[in-house]
């Protein structure tokens, strides 16, 4: 068969196949998303371009300080675990849970 006679429609991939790349993509833009916002919040707290300084921004975070700082490195845990190369600055705060 001629390519000119081919019907575009049909060389559609397979719903599965489509479904599949679709979670490939979503999946990667997430963890791209994350490692992003990951970067940039050790950025913010350690170098922020505003001129504070982590300690200013420790104390303006308040109450919520031991929260940020434990979920922040959660996820520095999870990146670190499946790519740690692609933490640009590593954010290290002890936070104790107790």
């Amino acid at each position: 068969m001629s390519i000119l006679d081919r019907d575009p429609s049909n060389d559609q991939p397979p719903p599965a196949s489509q479904a599949a790349e679709r979670l490939i993509r979503m999946t990667k833009n997430t963890y791209d998303q994350m490692v992003m916002a990951f970067n940039h919040g050790s950025e913010v707290f350690w170098s922020n371009r505003m001129g504070a300084t982590p300690e200013e921004v420790a104390a303006a975070l308040g109450s919520d300080a031991k929260e940020v700082f434990y979920l922040h490195a959660r996820l520095g845990e999870l990146i670190g675990l499946v790519k740690p190369e692609a933490i640009t600055r590593v954010f290290l705060l002890l936070v104790s849970l107790q």
